[in-house]
């Protein structure tokens, strides 16, 4: 370069010294993979041939191939890096060219991403997301137009963003937060109850408290990728299964009450009982997701405080 001739090499250092101040995380690409987990059928896709066949345990991918499970089936796909993806029943799941890129044609998927790794991106019909390192879920009912993106974790390294189709309108979400995206159009961001997806959720199996024996039962790659993002999952469940003991401990009757005592329940939960239905649903989904401000979710909260120790 001309900078670096020899009057000026001292100028370089110093510029050089200013630009590497600042550390520079490095970016893992994502090359290959390896179907770690097989259950019922699952099938593959190569190059986009449009030939699916059986697939099973150890076989690897690359670049354009797609993994389909049907019904009662599921996934689990390694990637070089240490990435997880864990897919559900009913899904179609493609690895495209790209750095770190990921696509969910169909159904449902859980990816558990090392943190340090660089950023993530994950695509279907009508959301682009982008992670840098973290747990979250994506769901699309490719037949409805409609995607729901929930996050499990807090990246030091700042939330995850959900943009439409379109590319006009972007949301952040942090740990415990979802939101739909229905023909190009985002909705509102939520608040879902993490300890359901934790007891209840087999993709997001190891992630929450107590599960250690299971992650001893996996490969020495797939313990690493799941106490890494273990590690940031376990403090927002923390907050917010204290947050709901809390909410239990204040014991002041009703809902109207607790709204006007406290600003973060009038956040969380609505001023009236909602219908059930409060976001879509997906068909054959592996993944359960109970809003905050759902009947669902209250009737949850009230059955979690009449157990719960006071």
């Amino acid at each position: 370069m001309w900078c670096l001739t020899s009057k000026l090499k001292w100028v370089a250092a110093i510029i050089l010294a200013g630009c590497w101040s600042s550390p520079v995380l490095a970016e893992s690409p994502v090359t290959s993979a390896e179907l770690y987990r097989v259950v019922n059928q699952v099938e593959l896709n190569r190059q986009d041939q449009g030939q699916w066949a059986r697939a099973a345990v150890g076989d690897s991918l690359v670049p354009r191939d797609a993994v389909r499970t049907a019904a009662q089936s599921r996934a689990e796909i390694l990637f070089n890096e240490g990435t997880l993806v864990r897919t559900g029943e009913g899904t179609v799941f493609r690895f495209p060219p790209g750095r770190r890129s990921f696509e969910l044609v169909d159904g449902s998927a859980l990816f558990m991403i090392r943190p340090g790794q660089g950023d993530s991106r994950i695509n279907t019909s009508q959301a682009s997301v982008l992670a840098h390192g973290t747990a979250l879920f994506v769901q699309h009912d490719a037949s409805r137009n409609a995607s729901i993106v929930g996050v499990l974790t807090n990246s030091p390294l700042g939330p995850v963003s959900v943009t439409n189709a379109r590319g006009d309108v972007t949301v952040e979400l942090q740990a415990g937060q979802f939101v739909s995206v229905i023909d190009g159009v985002i909705g509102l961001v939520e608040t879902f109850l993490l300890p359901i997806v934790y007891q209840s959720v087999d993709l997001a199996s190891g992630l929450g408290v107590g599960q250690e024996s299971f992650i001893a039962q996996q490969s020495p790659a797939v313990q690493e990728t799941i106490n890494a993002v273990r590690a940031e999952t376990l403090e927002p469940l923390a907050n917010q299964v204290a947050w709901i003991q809390g909410f239990c401990s204040a014991n002041v009757g009703t809902l109207q009450d607790v709204l006007q005592s406290s600003p973060l329940a009038r956040l969380l939960l609505p001023s009236s009982i909602p219908p059930p239905q409060v976001t879509i649903q997906m068909p054959q989904s592996d993944l359960l997701v109970t809003p905050m401000r759902s009947l669902t979710g209250l009737l949850w909260l009230g059955n979690y405080c009449q157990n719960s120790p006071r």
